[in-house]
């Protein structure tokens, strides 16, 4: 999954997949807390294999395990590709309106769309970053 796309947030809590994304989200998706405010979105696929790595941290390691695994959301995308984000996860990401879905290989990411923007702005605002990220991937 590559690319970045804008949509928003409907007034019942909605939100639109999109379209090149669709297909290698699935029928069924799986919506999860994720780093600065944003959220995490995996296939079912990939769920399972990110469901296995947090079965495998002992008991006694897991207390950040139940504020993560409280904060995900089973979604299944309408005939129109709309999926019902819950409340809390609106919440946490500051999903009010305008929204940024980011594929990320693997999995996508949801940000508010101004929230991103700015991030972004300011890390290309600075040509070392790409340099060094360059770098870091070998190329």
């Amino acid at each position: 999954m590559f690319g970045k796309f804008t949509h928003n947030v409907d007034p019942k809590g909605r939100l639109f997949v999109p379209a090149k994304l669709r297909e290698e989200l699935g029928d069924v998706f799986y919506v999860m807390i994720g780093l600065e405010n944003s959220l995490m979105v995996f296939p079912e696929s990939k769920w399972e294999q990110v469901n296995e790595s947090f079965n495998s941290v002992p008991l006694s390691d897991s207390g950040a395990l139940r504020y993560i695994r409280s904060n995900v959301a089973r979604c299944e995308p309408d005939k129109q590709g709309r999926f019902v984000l819950p409340p809390i996860l609106r919440k946490y990401a500051n999903l009010t309106n305008d929204v940024t879905f980011l594929g990320q290989g693997d999995h996508a990411e949801i940000w508010d769309a101004d929230a991103y923007n700015a991030k972004e702005a300011a890390w290309l605002a600075n040509s070392d970053n790409l340099a060094t990220a360059l770098k870091e991937l070998g190329l």
